[in-house]
């Protein structure tokens, strides 16, 4: 199924994309998302288990399913003072 995947913040300066659509399994969870994307890009693998995950507009788990033309985003860890 395809998703579009949205990068916010450091994540999206590593990989250079705002944005993609990815084909990934059907009813693939928000983990097998991340690992998907360590695969892709080992550059945010370090960072990518501390990311805020945001499908369509509404914060989720790990263990949230996926839906074909989800739109989920990924939010890296802010920090600042």
């Amino acid at each position: 199924m395809k998703v579009k995947v949205l990068y916010f913040s450091s994540i999206k300066d590593k990989i250079k994309k705002r944005e993609e659509i990815l084909e990934i399994p059907d009813n693939a969870a928000v983990s097998n998302l991340k690992n998907i994307l360590k695969q892709l890009y080992p550059e945010i693998s370090e960072v990518i288990d501390r990311v805020m995950i945001a499908v369509n507009e509404e914060y989720v788990s790990d263990e949230t399913r996926l839906k074909e033309g989800d739109i989920i985003a990924i939010i890296p860890p802010v920090s600042g003072g």
